[in-house]
């Protein structure tokens, strides 16, 4: 019984791949059920019916989109050379979801620093990352000018995470916007001096004054992917400070109101 079952499986099988036809498939989308007698240079020949002296006919290759043989292969025509480098093409894009990037040169407008950040593309295609980066800015150089109350020497740790959108997706040369929230925690020194009518001289001071900052910016990335895993990166954004508060002897001042701020950067990457 087993026997039985087994040949006739396998004799059916055989009599589905002998009679099995080949597929052409135009351009246009129609579709020509034959069996092809020869794939030459420009033009492929095939005949309609199963005997062999049924007439054969004609059709240029660049008519045609693909053909598919009774035993299961599929060749493409003019396409096929295409499709095999776009193969190539995504295979050498298929970039890490993970970017570290160190940015040696950053300006804000509250000062030059250095900057690290930490990307997490979230999704299959590409299109959305979370960024989380940390910025410094470098203490300024000051003189000890006699001016009252000369704020300088400013230092300020920047948390600001984001949101990354990219159009296009992941590619050789990317674009990106997306928004920003940014924390800012640091101090800066105040000098000042008084005149003393006790003594008729000037007494100088110095004191350092607590900052914080709060705000939301929305930036604009360009990425080269170098290689799969360097890339280098310029960004630039603009946004709005809502809060900037100052405290120093012990006493909460509120700087200023809602200001214009801004931020552009130089990054080297590392992707994995």
């Amino acid at each position: 019984m087993i026997r039985a079952i087994t040949l006739t499986i396998l004799f059916s099988a055989i009599f589905i791949v002998a009679n099995a036809q080949d597929v052409i498939i135009r351009r246009n989308g129609k579709i020509i059920e034959c069996k092809v007698i020869e794939v030459g240079v420009d033009r492929v020949t095939y005949k309609l019916g199963k005997e062999e002296t049924s007439a054969n006919f004609i059709i240029r290759k660049n008519e045609l989109s693909s053909i598919r043989f009774g035993s299961g292969e599929t060749v493409y025509m003019n396409e096929r050379q295409e499709a095999e480098n776009e193969k190539n093409r995504r295979r050498e894009m298929a970039f890490g979801a993970n970017l570290i990037n160190f940015s040696p040169f950053k300006a804000l407008d509250s000062g030059a620093g250095l900057g690290i950040s930490y990307e997490r593309i979230i999704d299959k295609q590409g299109y959305f990352g979370i960024i989380v980066p940390f910025t410094l800015v470098l203490p300024e150089s000051y003189s000890s000018s006699f001016t009252y109350d000369n704020r300088s020497g400013t230092e300020v740790f920047y948390f600001s995470p984001g949101l990354k959108i990219y159009p296009a997706g992941q590619r050789r040369v990317t674009y990106a916007v997306g928004p920003n929230l940014f924390t800012g925690f640091g101090h800066r020194w105040v000098y000042g001096n008084y005149y003393d009518p006790r003594t008729g001289s000037y007494t100088n001071t110095e004191g350092k004054a607590k900052i914080f900052r709060f705000g939301l910016m929305v930036n604009n990335y360009i990425n080269f992917q170098i290689t799969p895993r360097f890339q280098l990166g310029l960004n630039a954004g603009l946004g709005s400070r809502y809060i900037e508060n100052e405290k120093y002897l012990n006493v909460n001042n509120r700087m200023r109101g809602i200001e214009l701020t801004g931020e552009f950067m130089f990054n080297l990457g590392l992707r994995f």
